[in-house]
């Protein structure tokens, strides 16, 4: 995307600066192009209000996918290739083999709303992929671009969102309930902390709760001492009467 051609052209800026700096007779190829406009909103999250309109408007199998990326934060193309084999219909889990990294290969827990509807793919399904490609069911399918367009386009959503948008959706929703920042990464695939830290976007209400909690801690920390101190206060006077 845009991200990747900046990052791609801010990389070879800073290697032809630094060369020129060195004294090389290098022509900066970099310089006076523009970087691509990677957009403010570019992680799209979609409202409770937006996302039941688009399931509502949504046919199948895009209906279901999306709300296993909805409930279950994994890729559009994780969805795309859950096989029968990797689901574990006693645990209500899902085994995600795919993935350059070992925290993309990760195992995640059904919500109560996916785990019926894996569980009927699953007892139904003619080939070894929960959702065939259409075309080949030897195959995983591939794409439900059009599907979404439609589903977006019925519900009247604007501005419109991406598939990938309703995993932003779910780790940030997964932040604000307070999950922690490692548990998260580890229910993303990520393989750094630093990736899963632009969903964690604290509102006042989370704000002001933190300092509550402080406040808390320090009257607790306060009592704890005083008691400490009441003890030693007490076992002094009672030494002191038997002395």
């Amino acid at each position: 995307g845009n991200a990747a051609v900046n990052r791609a052209l801010s990389t070879l800026r800073l290697m032809f600066n630094y060369a020129e700096r060195c004294g090389y007779q290098v022509q900066n190829p970099v310089r006076g192009i523009e970087f691509l406009d990677e957009g403010s909103g570019r992680m799209r999250i979609v409202s409770l209000e937006e996302e039941i309109a688009y399931l509502a408007a949504a046919s199948k199998p895009l209906k279901h996918i999306a709300r296993i990326i909805l409930d279950t934060g994994m890729r559009p193309e994780e969805v795309f290739r859950i096989e029968v084999a990797n689901l574990d219909l006693i645990q209500k889990s899902i085994f995600n083999p795919f993935g350059k990294t070992r925290a993309a290969r990760r195992k995640l827990t059904m919500t109560d709303d996916v785990f019926p509807i894996l569980k009927e793919l699953a007892t139904n399904a003619a080939t070894q992929f929960i959702f065939p490609s259409p075309d080949d069911a030897s195959r995983p399918i591939g794409s439900v671009r059009k599907a979404h367009d439609a589903a977006v386009r019925r519900a009247k959503i604007k501005p419109a969102f991406r598939l990938y948008d309703l995993r932003h959706t779910y780790a940030t929703r997964v932040a604000m309930a307070g999950v922690d920042l490692p548990t998260l990464a580890a229910l993303l695939g990520h393989t750094n902390i630093q990736m899963t830290m632009r969903y964690v976007h604290p509102a006042e209400e989370h704000k002001r709760e933190a300092t509550s909690k402080l406040e808390i801690f320090k009257v607790a920390e306060a009592l704890k001492l005083a008691q400490k101190n009441q003890r030693v206060a007490t076992v002094s006077a009672t030494l002191g009467r038997l002395n």
